[in-house]
């Protein structure tokens, strides 16, 4: 989308519009890769977090996604209902734990060898030190603007 020059006062050249069409279309193809596990990429973070922190509270989990916790809450929600993780307390002053249920663990287990196969076709078309160039972009100016 790219114009020739970067002009800056060209909209199409807009910094949150550009990272928010690509972000979009890598969760599409994330998506459409991974449907069969009836996971959504923003949920298999979480469910990450919570095999390698056998039991974690809302707040530390909220925090290491960098996600508020309105949106944690809605992306919890379906994972509860699935019997994939467990949440314990209640709200408002109590500590709230999840953790991960057995059910959660076979999941992530059968979802991990496609979610590195796309991961791979991803690493592919961009080259891996391309790639982590790019995070290591993205990184430096997500903390130099909190």
């Amino acid at each position: 989308m790219l114009t020739k020059e970067l002009d800056l006062n060209a909209m199409e050249n807009c910094v949150c519009f550009n990272l928010r069409w690509v972000s979009r279309a890598f969760s599409q193809f994330f998506v459409g890769e991974l449907r069969q596990h009836g996971l959504l990429p923003t949920q298999t973070p979480i469910l990450g977090l919570l095999a390698a922190r056998p039991e974690a509270s809302m707040a530390e989990v909220s925090d290491w996604l960098a996600m508020d916790r309105t949106t944690l809450v809605r992306n919890l929600r379906p994972l509860e209902r699935d019997g994939l993780i467990k949440v314990t307390g209640k709200g408002r002053g109590n500590k709230v734990s999840l953790s991960l249920t057995t059910k959660g663990r076979q999941t992530l287990a059968q979802f991990l060898p496609d979610w590195r196969m796309a991961q791979q076709k991803i690493i592919e078309t961009l080259g891996k030190e391309r790639w982590t160039e790019i995070l290591r972009d993205l990184e430096r100016a997500a903390l130099a603007l909190n």
